[in-house]
């Protein structure tokens, strides 16, 4: 192929030559261009893809080291389809059996998903620029570009994390450049924020504001003042501004094809000989001087450009053990020892989240909280400077999601009532985890405080955990609920251990009876030196379990055997009939099921250790005065229990013993057993 390319013209050839891509991708024409329509409708995303394509070959033309390139939006896959295919140098054949396959039938989907080290894709619009943060700050020396589109710059988790940017630095040696790709539409309709009012919003976060427009000299004197500023860690973000699938004409067919008509051409009717006549000439014109041979070769200088974008991270190295600790300039474990001398051996080390604290602090993990670490008790982790609070859970979330895909073990801490807030991005990171081969990457790990005794109204939501134990069968997710202090810290060893995993734990703060936990993913417990039971409790959480040992004990004092399962991890139960599980739950014996979650929630799992009808207890969005009464007023206490038991054909008094408020404490010694 003859060299057309010229001093500041590797940019700008690149950019074609991805249009020419993308949009054959999209549409579905063959390759080499300009080729012919493969089926009558186009199936991809257009609009975004020249746009991020343009900002991309520009910065990669300015950093001859390379970088890690995040975009925000899903509907770019057909811009990432052609940056692997320039930076792998795949044949002109492999890439047209590549459009073939694209959105059909057995073949492709039209959002790359399945893509090994491809550490973020966009289901959700905004994350990208928290994840790229979080990316930034777990890898020393990394270069993260992330490119997100004006109308993501309307979602609360783009603006917390372009202003909440100072809370989690990138690494020595790292860089993190944020982009907004400026193309003046959302997917159907314009976009909020015109380039002036952006300016002036960036402007007043601090950020050095940087401008350029379709002109390649403009966008390369940006680019690479862009490089310059974030390399000398000034807060830089770099509009470029470019209409929403340029350069495509304006009009296709007779109908408009700019903004946000242009963001999914299946409007275009490709058996219509005279528009493909249009574009067959509107792609040769883009390809003149020649980026693509008439054979599919590719200028070499544009693989070469297109070498300098990684897309996809690799294989994350080792974290050292204690690391965050030594950034925050104490030893965690010396920080542990002392604030464990100044709280003393109180009953509040007894609470789950107590226990938390103590594993996180002693290995040196970092924590992303909305502003609730105290509150969630994480004082030693909070003295070791382990803890970063914004009060954004889902740029928290977006941080943690980083921090994993770099390869290093962060947990995102908050309360459970407001956890659904970043039930999309777990989702979403449980399908990318679900198509790509096994990385080692550490687990993405969520620690929640459950609802327990001593939440208001406000506090009340458990719809996270439900999301997710919806997906624990088929999927790489994990949801613990450990069964007191003991268990909260073995549970949460086992699964920071994990890989390539989502796990959530949800326990309480609040001092708990602190049952022993021998391990499984159910736990049998009975009053000491009873061979059977006359009936059975089956509880999930902490606080569940608390009351269910109770009623337990209680009816210990009128000679009634009863015994508690435990479930511990829903997901992994062993649900054979001829198992220990469904023995401990015999369909003859009265029982009830309780949780703080809500009932419905369980009943998949409840089924399947219990098939036949029983009592379902569980959080219904009641409340009282006091945390006991919240506690009573759900029926979830040890009274309630008993109540249940007798209504299911126990030979129980639901009352006797009882007392006003909350009942003093356990002595009724029991055995605990794996299941």
């Amino acid at each position: 192929m003859t060299r057309t390319l010229g001093p500041g013209g590797a940019a700008e050839s690149y950019w074609r030559t991805s249009c020419l891509l993308s949009f054959s991708h999209a549409a579905g024409l063959g390759w080499p261009p300009p080729g012919r329509p493969r089926w009558p409708r186009a199936v991809g995303h257009w609009g975004c893809n020249p746009g991020i394509a343009w900002a991309a070959g520009h910065l990669a033309q300015s950093a001859p080291d390379g970088f890690l390139l995040l975009v925000g939006t899903g509907h770019a896959g057909s811009f990432l389809f052609a940056q692997r295919a320039l930076h792998a140098g795949l044949p002109a054949t492999e890439i047209d059996r590549a459009i073939r396959r694209h959105g059909r039938p057995g073949g492709d989907p039209i959002e790359l998903l399945d893509v090994p080290g491809l550490p973020y894709v966009g289901g959700e619009l905004g994350p990208a620029l928290g994840v790229g943060q979080g990316l930034a700050a777990a890898r020393p020396g990394l270069r993260v570009v992330t490119v997100i589109g004006d109308g993501e710059c309307e979602t609360p988790v783009a603006l917390a994390a372009l202003a909440h940017r100072d809370a989690l630095p990138p690494a020595p040696d790292a860089v993190w450049l944020p982009v907004v790709n400026v193309n003046g539409a959302r997917m159907g309709s314009s976009a909020r924020f015109t380039p002036d009012r952006l300016r002036g919003l960036l402007e007043g976060m601090g950020y050095t504001v940087l401008h350029s427009g379709p002109h390649a000299d403009d966008a390369a004197a940006a680019a690479g003042t862009a490089w310059e500023l974030a390399e000398g860690r000034v807060p830089v973000v770099w509009l470029s501004v470019t209409d929403k699938g340029w350069p495509a004409p304006e009009r296709l067919g007779g109908r408009p094809f700019r903004g946000h008509l242009a963001h999914k051409p299946t409007g275009l009717d490709l058996a219509d000989p005279g528009l493909v006549t249009e574009i067959t000439s509107w792609l040769q014109r883009l390809n003149d001087p020649p980026v693509v041979a008439t054979d599919g070769t590719v200028d070499p200088d544009v693989c070469a450009l297109a070498a300098r974008i990684r897309t996809d991270l690799g294989s994350p190295d080792p974290w050292p053990a204690g690391r965050v600790g030594a950034q925050a300039g104490r030893s965690a474990t010396a920080v542990s020892a002392e604030v464990g001398r100044e709280r003393g051996p109180t009953a509040s080390d007894r609470s789950p989240m107590v226990e938390v604290d103590r594993v996180l602090a002693e290995r040196a993990i970092r924590v992303l909280s909305p502003d609730e670490g105290s509150s969630n008790r994480l004082d030693r982790c909070l003295a070791a400077g382990m803890v970063t609070e914004v009060l954004a859970e889902e740029l928290c979330s977006s941080w943690a999601w980083g921090y994993t895909e770099g390869g290093v073990p962060a947990v995102l801490v908050s309360y459970e009532a407001f956890a659904p807030l970043v039930a999309t991005q777990l989702v979403q990171y449980l399908k990318l985890l679900g198509t790509r081969p096994p990385a080692g990457r550490p687990p993405l790990a969520v620690v929640l405080t459950s609802l327990g005794w001593g939440n208001s109204p406000t506090h009340q939501n458990t719809d996270l955990v439900a999301s997710l134990l919806a997906r624990a069968r088929d999927r790489p997710v994990r949801v613990v609920f450990p069964v007191g202090a003991r268990s909260a810290r073995r549970r949460l060893q086992e699964v920071l251990d994990d890989r390539d995993t989502l796990v959530v734990l949800t326990c309480s703060k609040q001092p708990l009876l602190d049952v022993a936990d021998p391990g499984g993913a159910a736990v049998g417990i009975r009053a000491a030196g009873v061979p059977d039971d006359d009936a059975v409790i089956v509880a999930v959480g902490d606080v569940a379990v608390t009351e269910a040992v109770a009623a337990l004990s209680l009816a210990a004092l009128q000679d009634v055997r009863v015994g508690v399962v435990a479930i511990v991890e829903p997901g992994r139960l062993d649900d054979h009939p001829d198992g220990p599980l469904r023995r401990a739950c015999r369909d003859d014996l009265p029982a009830v099921c309780v949780s703080w979650i809500a009932a419905d929630h369980l009943a998949r799992t409840y089924q399947r250790v219990r098939p036949v009808p029983t009592a379902h207890l569980g959080y219904r969005e009641r409340w009282g005065p006091t945390p006991w009464e919240t506690l009573e007023a759900n029926g979830l206490t040890r009274w309630s229990l008993l109540r249940a038991l007798r209504d299911a054909g126990c030979p129980l008094d639901p009352d006797r013993g009882r007392t006003a408020g909350p009942p003093a404490r356990l002595t009724t010694r029991w055995e605990v057993r794996a299941l």
